[in-house]
């Protein structure tokens, strides 16, 4: 996943906050950006998953369900989700 951050401003001065990716950092950035800053995560899958337990859903100790989040219930009402891939 990429994780790339950029702010980006509009012809009114005001920013918003560009995130590549919905992996570790990505998800991180989402929770911890204030909710007044517009976000937006471009990424192709529209969910985090959290890896070190992926072992336990592989032999049933855990439901896949239980180790993923999707990526919009940590967006505030002015995130944004974009499925897209990023290219050079």
């Amino acid at each position: 996943m990429f994780r790339t951050l950029c702010t980006l401003s509009n012809k009114h001065g005001s920013s918003r906050v560009v995130v590549l990716g919905s992996g570790w950092g990505g998800f991180q950035v989402a929770l911890n950006v204030s909710k007044q800053v517009p976000l937006t995560v471009v990424s192709p899958s529209n969910h985090f998953v959290f890896t070190p337990l992926l072992p336990s859903t592989a032999v049933g100790t855990l439901e896949f369900r239980c180790i993923q989040e999707p990526i919009r219930t940590v967006l505030s009402s002015n995130g944004t989700y974009i499925q897209a891939k990023a290219r050079k």
